[in-house]
C-alpha cells in the first residue's frame, strides 16, 4: 500500500510541476503579447497625422472678357515641391502577418518588392520567390560597399534589436533620399511589431 501510495505521489508532483511550468509560460506569452500591444497604441499615438492641404476657393468675379476688370486669371502653374506625399496606411494592424505588413509598405510608397535580410545574405522577409539568391548577391555588393547592379533598386541600412540589417527597396520610379528614410523608419517599425 506504501508504495502505491509513493508512485501516486509521485504523479501527483509531476503533474503539478507540469502545471506550474505551463502557467508560466502562459503568463510569459501573456505579458509579450501585452507589452506589443501597449508598443503598437504608443507608436500609433506618436505618429504624426498627415497635415491637410487646403485647395484654394475658385474666384467669384464674373468673366467678362479678356483684360477687362473681373476677369479671373488663368491659374497659375504650380511648382513641383519636392516629393509628394505618401499616403497614411496601417502597416501593421491590418495585416495579418510580418509580410501583410511588407505588402502594405509596398503599396505605400509605390514598391514592387521589398526584402529584408541579414548582412550576410539571410532573407528575414521578402514578397516575391526566389529573393534569396537576390538579397545574397545585394548583401554582398553593399558589404563591398558598391551601388546596386540593377535599375531601380536601392539599399537601406535598418538596424533592429541592435542588429545591422539590409533592406532592399525595388521600385519602377526613382526614390529619393528622403523617402528612402521613411521607408527605412516603416521597416524598422514592422520589424519590431513583428520579430
Amino acid at each position: 500500500m506504501t508504495a502505491e501510495f509513493e508512485s501516486l505521489a509521485e504523479i501527483l508532483l509531476v503533474i503539478l510541476v507540469i502545471t506550474c511550468i505551463a502557467q508560466l509560460v502562459l503568463a510569459v506569452l501573456l505579458f509579450r503579447y501585452m507589452k506589443r500591444v501597449a508598443d503598437g497604441l504608443g507608436a500609433m499615438k506618436a505618429a504624426p497625422a498627415a497635415p491637410a492641404t487646403p485647395f484654394p476657393l475658385p474666384s467669384a468675379a464674373p468673366a467678362t472678357g479678356a483684360g477687362e476688370p473681373g476677369t479671373v486669371p488663368p491659374p497659375a502653374k504650380a511648382e513641383p515641391a519636392g516629393e509628394p506625399p505618401v499616403p497614411a496606411v496601417d502597416l501593421i494592424g491590418e495585416s495579418p502577418d510580418i509580410q501583410g505588413s511588407i505588402q502594405r509598405l509596398c503599396e505605400k510608397y509605390g514598391l514592387s518588392d521589398f526584402i529584408i535580410a541579414t548582412l550576410d545574405g539571410l532573407v528575414v522577409v521578402s514578397l516575391s520567390p526566389g529573393s534569396s539568391e537576390e538579397a545574397a548577391r545585394f548583401s554582398d555588393l553593399h558589404r563591398r560597399k558598391k551601388k546596386p547592379d540593377s535599375p531601380g533598386v536601392a539599399f537601406l541600412d535598418i538596424m533592429h534589436r541592435g542588429e545591422p540589417m539590409l533592406g532592399i527597396a525595388r521600385s519602377d520610379h526613382p526614390l529619393p533620399a528622403g523617402r528612402l528614410n521613411e521607408i527605412g523608419a516603416d521597416a524598422r517599425k514592422i520589424l519590431q511589431w513583428w520579430l
